[in-house]
């Protein structure tokens, strides 16, 4: 059976490859997607791992969405299946972030042409049509201990993992990809008047688009790598991140104060294809699981440490202040936090928002 699904996975990826080249009116973006859903599969190295032959070694595709931090950790995941399983599986790690984006390799796992894929929740979201939005609605967790507690070890991580699997995805482990914090380059804000009138840029999410404009910023939605230049001209203020990603932003000598809003959290994980997770037997499901979580709770570990490290430096060196917000302040966010979750019924099933908005989701876990 599986050589049989690893090569219908493959012929499969071909006859669309071929579709979109002889197809009347398809765009660039699908040959594209195609041709790299094609070499993502090309990749699997000489034989499929489904073909190896009694003795030999399966062969296993993995990758990080994006270059950076993420991809030691990929390789300290395929290390240990290789070791726990005395080399049965093998890993072929693909270069991060060289398959497109993590949408393209989303939809790769779900075509069976990768394998595993280390990304964050958010960026999975982005295939999943919004789903997934209610695990970073703000006001869910406080900080690093209710994040363990409720999102990477409890009910969220559940409810995220249930979502992925109906859409052939599943998610095998579970890492901190840290909370959004207000960093801004005209003034500490600790109170609400603070925020009022500050463009802010933010994601695509429109939970957090819509905490700022309850809370009186104007928020704006540009890409990552356009911050640095619209700091620089005026066309935003400040930006809405996780400290940890300053440094990939090329924002740490630019911004000048930091609120610690913890309004928001989000997760991560590492997640198979169900076409490949089918493959595995209960042992090395399990396997594949513990190696996943261990590779998770060291990046974890790594993210939380760089967090504290960069926001000290910048206080040591003068860059920059970093701001509490006042009791005051807490009290008005937690009103827009029940306002945006009840806004947010309908949008997500009843179950999920009756255990967040009576707060059972934390009993859950």
């Amino acid at each position: 059976m599986r050589k049989k699904s690893r090569i219908a996975a493959i012929v499969l990826t071909s006859a669309m490859v071929i579709g979109t080249m002889t197809g009347c009116g398809n765009s660039k973006s699908a040959d594209v997607k195609e041709t790299k859903a094609e070499e993502a599969a090309a990749q699997k190295t000489g034989k499929n791992e489904s073909e190896a032959a009694p003795g030999e070694a399966v062969t296993f595709t993995v990758t990080a969405d994006v270059t950076g931090d993420r991809a030691p950790y990929v390789d300290q995941f395929v290390k240990l299946v290789e070791e726990k399983t005395n080399q049965r599986y093998k890993g072929n790690v693909i270069a991060a972030g060289s398959l497109g984006s993590g949408a393209d390799a989303a939809q790769m796992l779900q075509m069976g042409t990768l394998d595993v894929l280390m990304s964050d929740d958010m960026t999975m979201d982005g295939v999943l049509d919004g789903a997934l939005g209610f695990a970073w609605l703000p006001g869910l967790v406080a900080d690093y201990d209710e994040a363990d507690k409720y999102y990477n070890n409890g009910w969220i991580a559940q409810e995220v993992g249930k979502i992925m699997e109906q859409n052939e995805l599943i998610r095998i482990s579970s890492f901190c990809n840290g909370f959004r914090q207000v960093g801004n380059i005209k003034r500490p804000i600790t109170e609400m008047a603070d925020l009022q009138g500050l463009k802010i840029r933010t994601p695509s999410v429109e939970s957090v688009v819509n905490f700022y404009e309850k809370c009186g910023a104007l928020p704006v939605m540009i890409s990552g790598s356009e911050v640095l230049n619209a700091l620089q001209t005026g066309a935003v203020d400040g930006l809405d991140n996780a400290v940890f990603n300053y440094t990939n932003q090329g924002i740490t000598d630019v911004i000048t104060h930091i609120t610690e809003l913890n309004y928001c959290y989000s997760g991560g994980c590492f997640i198979a294809g169900k076409s490949f997770w089918d493959t595995l037997s209960d042992e090395d499901r399990a396997i594949f699981k513990a190696c996943a979580q261990e590779a998770s709770d060291d990046f974890t570990h790594f993210f939380r440490e760089k967090t504290e490290k960069l926001t000290k430096e910048g206080v040591d060196n003068g860059q920059w202040t970093v701001e509490q917000p006042s009791a005051a302040m807490k009290e008005t966010l937690k009103g827009i936090y029940k306002e945006i979750w009840e806004e947010s019924r309908g949008k997500y099933s009843d179950e999920i928002m009756d255990a967040i908005i009576s707060g059972n989701y934390k009993t859950k876990s």
